[in-house]
């Protein structure tokens, strides 16, 4: 990979606590691809996130970001959303399927089908009528066995422009039984509705000799930060130690978000081998809170890889800027501490399991 000519923003990172932040219910074993909005960009000044079971979306909101309310069903059929809010606009993205095929993706000879589409809302009630502003219509969406796709939809906002990041084609992985997003590609608009013209080539693919993203690109998030872009990249790749597959979150960096680099050479959250993150850690969202100087990452983890085993759940991991003065901590130094400060949101304020800047987790 290229790379670029800005100075490292290195984070040390935490776990917010080593539980999930919110577990699947009894309908559904997964609950999975987090997306949020802080209170101060919220309607009701509320925090509220997205994300998709078995069946579809569903919608909670906390006071604090740490207790959810119980789930509404916003959207059947649809999966892996992404929240952007915009002039008082809320765009709701996420992928689109064939009604229950997530219940039989496992089949190849059902073949996947998907697209983006967009729902429109005021107040995060009521919500527009779906467009579609992606279909899999390149050679870099389709797979000739497992089907075509285009999902993990990330809209950043570039100048007069607006860039949809998102996942393209499938890649089976054996050992877990389901395909994975093989590529990463990108498309522009001047709206962020559309319409989108597709870049000709991915920005990310497998790579044999790269050891955290040889089987599959996964997904990515990208966040503006100061005169650069960071990424969050969710890579699929064959543990050798383990003898399986795994994902983990790996941040990178780019000038124009188009050519990235890694900051840290391995991932900043990954697989634990036991407990509700054993097995691999999915896709996440991405915010950097000014009220409270961090980021702010949901992700979603798997406790083993197959199918008809795992359960996915939702986590938290906060990241602390590495050029802002921390102050003295009251405990042993660790990297990975945030200041302690009175908020609304708790993040910051209970005490968690550090994570170190470029930690591995095997």
């Amino acid at each position: 990979m290229p790379k670029t000519q800005s100075p490292k923003t290195n984070l040390y990172w935490k776990l917010y606590q080593d539980d999930p932040i919110l577990k699947p219910g009894l309908s559904s074993p997964i609950l999975s691809d987090p997306s949020f909005l802080f209170p101060e960009n919220t309607i009701d000044h509320k925090w509220h996130l997205f994300a998709h079971n078995l069946f579809g979306i569903l919608h909670y909101t906390s006071e604090n970001g740490i207790e959810w309310s119980k789930p509404k069903s916003i959207l059947k059929h649809a999966m892996r959303p992404f929240i952007y809010q915009e002039l008082g606009t809320y765009y709701l993205y996420y992928e689109k399927y064939k009604p229950f095929h997530l219940l039989f993706a496992w089949w190849k000879k059902s073949k996947w089908e998907s697209e983006i589409q967009v729902r429109t809302s005021k107040d995060l009630k009521t919500w527009s009528e779906p467009k579609t502003v992606l279909k899999p219509s390149a050679e870099f969406h389709k797979n000739q066995e497992w089907g075509s796709s285009v999902s993990n939809p990330c809209l950043v906002k570039m100048g007069s422009k607006y860039r949809l990041y998102y996942s393209s084609s499938l890649e089976y992985v054996k050992d877990c039984g389901f395909c994975e997003p093989k590529y990463i590609s990108v498309a522009e608009s001047s709206s962020p509705t559309g319409p989108f013209h597709i870049f000709s080539q991915p920005i990310f693919a497998p790579n044999a000799q790269d050891p955290f993203c040889n089987l599959a690109a996964g997904s990515i998030k990208v966040v503006p930060w100061r005169d650069r872009f960071l990424g969050f990249q969710t890579g699929i790749f064959w543990n050798q130690v383990r003898k399986e597959s795994c994902s983990a979150v790996l941040f990178l960096q780019s000038e124009d978000g188009l050519r990235w680099d890694r900051i840290n050479d391995t991932p900043i959250l990954g697989p634990t081998a036991k407990g509700w993150k054993a097995s691999h850690v999915y896709s996440c969202d991405v915010k950097y809170s000014e009220s409270e100087k961090v980021f702010i990452l949901y992700f979603n983890a798997r406790s083993a890889a197959h199918w008809s085993k795992g359960r996915e759940a939702i986590g938290l991991f906060v990241g602390k800027v590495e050029e802002e003065t921390l102050p003295a901590p009251k405990t042993k130094a660790v990297k990975g501490k945030t200041p302690s400060k009175k908020s609304k949101s708790k993040l910051v304020s209970r005490k968690t399991k550090p994570v170190g800047k470029g930690s591995k987790k095997k």
